[in-house]
């Protein structure tokens, strides 16, 4: 049976629906996708921007809290810096005054100090350079200084630093003792320097400066033997020297050695032996001069370790090369052969190893067993909780100890710190108890202030590059997104519009065929028809104008664009009814733009006010100001108005607050694309019966 005109129509239509029912749901999944997206892409770009903002700092100086003066001067002994111990010394204020090392030096030791100078430019450091001073008030001290050369990343000397101690009293001590120990008198118990009568290897007597140092009482002290106050390792040498003195081959000697304290703690000597021998030649006693060296000690091999440190991570931006020269060069110093590295993790609230040495370590940047402790957890997860450094003498007496490879009995952490959080801990452990010291832990402090903004520029680093890969793949997504929306837009509206013309095609030949028989309501029917057909039809059309506006236009679209002249050809194409008249501003400007899209942006804003004005004589205004990037536009109505609940809802794509036959509800969100693509703002002021004005900027 031949399908009548009606059952034809009705299979069209059903054909129709279900494909405009398709591409609206196609639509839908398409637009939350870039909406997601694009949601997504500012979250990342708001993070990329708060990780750039972070601006930063010069590192800290190391001897800020050194009890001998430090002093930084160029290569042509311009003093650049110096502590206060080093202003108090001197008598000079650099926030007040320059100051050369020239003025410093004493006159007849004026060549001593050049050729020292010359050292320190040939071999990049000295040490123990003794001489005379001459303060601002003209005092001379005397002063032991040790200096290296500060080197640029290029390895390039640029300037010198010295740890400058006063020893005007102690030389003086030290003549004293001398002259004492050449005429074998009795010690001088008010020394500063421990001194001590050995005989064979028990004490006869000591003075207080020496069972002070030990912390033992005199009578505790002759109690004991030498062996029982000296480090064991030392013991070979010491008995060396003691064998060759009393063979005759030798009447003193002089070594550092190490003492161990009542307390278990350990210090470096100075030790000078002399042999008391009677008329036979034999040996009647030992005075040994001793003289505490620890902090001495102390002070060159952190000076050493910082320089070596400085050097190894300049030039160094990754967390992991940065702290594996930290634990390399702390084990070192600390004579300890672990010493781990962390990096504190806030947002999860822990902290994991990213550096070792010792058994911890396998091989370059690996770590056997690698460890996540939490906050508050052992002791480096309670430092890194408090930002407290700690010491523990003895772990077996610590329930907080965590044993890791080994059960070791010291162990020293310390919490990396900058802006006040902590972002790191170093954490070394020793098998013997009582080992680390506050020397110690002030040398770790110093080398945290060091490392700390570095350290922390290099985590800004790595989560700056990640933030950068994830905008790049999010920049990727988008355009891929942008691009296949853009194509299915094509492809569905010239699906759609297919279908739609040939429903127009059946409907004109239904009429003509009919034109006799059909009724005057279902010619209102068709009519009716018609007129859905034309808003389905100019919906696709809007459709497929809103997704070919992109925002990867390029510059060779833009030109110099009278905005007066794109309005004029905008009124000419509209229709703008008889009671409504359109009033331009006299200056408008002229912008670098795409005509054809500024075109799309004036036309729906005038279509838009011509369609919702109610009045008897509507009235529309177009003006513009100059802005400082760009112009600001504004165009005004004296139409229905809008509620201002409404006034972000409207720029939405198919939102529309009044039911028009040929209002599609895309032409605002056209008008806002527009405005995006030109990176300005959208807005409007109104009130409802009385009128509306839509203001927009573009940059230019």
């Amino acid at each position: 049976m031949k399908p009548t005109p009606n059952h034809i129509l009705e299979r069209a239509l059903a054909r129709e629906r279900a494909a405009r029912k398709q591409a609206e749901s196609i639509l839908e999944e398409k637009s939350t996708e870039l909406y997601k997206t694009s949601q997504k892409l500012q979250e990342t770009n708001k993070q990329l921007e708060d990780l750039v903002k972070e601006k930063t700092s010069q590192l800290q100086g190391v001897f800020e809290n050194i009890i001998d003066a430090y002093m930084v001067m160029d290569l042509k002994g311009n003093v650049l810096k110096m502590n206060d111990a080093a202003n108090s010394l001197f008598g000079y204020n650099l926030k007040n005054e320059t100051l050369n090392v020239t003025k410093l030096i004493y006159p007849e030791d004026f060549e001593y100090a050049m050729s020292s100078f010359q050292e320190l430019i040939e071999t990049g450091f000295f040490r123990n350079y003794i001489a005379r001073i001459s303060t601002k008030e003209k005092k001379i001290r005397w002063v032991q200084i040790n200096s290296s050369l500060i080197y640029s990343e290029n390895n390039v000397p640029i300037a010198a630093q010295g740890i400058v101690r006063d020893i005007t009293e102690s030389r003086k001590d030290r003549e004293l003792i001398e002259e004492q120990r050449k005429e074998l008198e009795i010690i001088v118990d008010n020394s500063s320097l421990g001194i001590a009568l050995t005989k064979q290897d028990s004490f006869v007597k000591a003075n207080r400066a020496f069972t002070d140092m030990l912390g033992y009482h005199h009578e505790e002290l002759l109690q004991l033997k030498i062996g029982d106050v000296s480090f064991p390792d030392d013991l070979p040498a010491t008995r060396t020297y003691l064998q060759q003195m009393d063979s005759g081959a030798i009447d003193n000697f002089t070594m550092d050695k190490r003492y161990i304290a009542k307390n278990g703690t350990i210090i470096w000597a100075k030790t000078t032996v002399n042999a008391v021998r009677d008329d036979l030649g034999d040996i009647k006693y030992q005075v040994a001069i001793i003289e505490d060296i620890t902090l001495e000690r102390e002070r060159s091999l952190m000076l050493d370790m910082v320089n070596n440190l400085a050097k190894s991570i300049i030039g160094k931006d990754r967390i992991r090369d940065i702290a594996w020269e930290i634990s390399a060069n702390i084990s070192t110093y600390l004579n300890a052969e672990d010493c781990v590295i962390y990096l504190v993790n806030h947002e999860e609230q822990k902290v994991e190893q990213i550096a070792a040495t010792g058994a911890h370590k396998v091989d370059q940047h690996e770590i056997i067993n690698q460890m996540s402790i939490s906050f508050g957890q052992g002791i480096v997860g309670e430092v890194a909780q408090t930002g407290i450094p700690e010491i523990i003498k003895d772990t077996r007496k610590d329930p907080r100890y965590i044993e890791d490879d080994q059960v070791r009995l010291s162990e020293i952490t310390v919490p990396i710190i900058t802006n006040g959080k902590v972002i790191g801990i170093i954490d070394s452990e020793h098998p013997e108890k009582n080992h680390y010291t506050k020397e110690h832990l002030q040398t770790l402090e110093n080398v945290s202030s060091l490392v700390a903004m570095q350290l922390k520029n290099a985590v800004n680093l790595e989560k700056r590059i990640k933030a950068e890969e994830t905008n790049s793949r999010l920049l990727l997504a988008l355009e891929k997104s942008n691009k296949e929306l853009e194509e299915y837009a094509h492809i569905v509206s010239h699906d759609l519009k297919s279908p739609l013309h040939k429903i127009y095609a059946i409907l004109d030949w239904v009429k003509e065929d009919n034109k006799k028989s059909f009724g005057q309501e279902t010619l209102s029917n068709i009519s009716l028809i018609e007129e859905t057909l034309e808003k389905m039809e100019q919906l696709i059309s809007d459709i497929l104008e809103y997704s070919s506006i992109t925002s990867d236009a390029s510059e060779k679209e833009n030109k110099k664009v009278d905005v007066t002249e794109i309005i004029d050809d905008v009124i000419t194409k509209i229709l703008v009814p008889k009671h409504i008249t359109i009033h331009v501003g006299e200056k408008m400007p002229k912008i670098n733009a795409d005509p054809a899209k500024i075109g799309q942006l004036f036309q729906n804003l005038l279509a838009n006010a011509i369609r919702y004005n109610d009045k008897e004589n509507g009235r529309i205004e177009i003006n513009s100001r100059k802005i400082k990037s760009g112009y600001e536009f504004s165009i005004s109505d004296n139409g229905m108005g809008i509620e201002k609940e409404y006034h972000d809802k409207i720029f939405k794509i198919f939102q529309t607050l009044h039911k028009s036959e040929d209002s599609t509800g895309i032409g605002l969100s056209i008008v806002k694309k527009i405005v995006d693509l030109y990176q300005g703002k959208i807005w409007l002021e109104s009130e409802p019966g009385v009128g509306s004005t839509f203001y927009f900027t573009i940059l230019n």
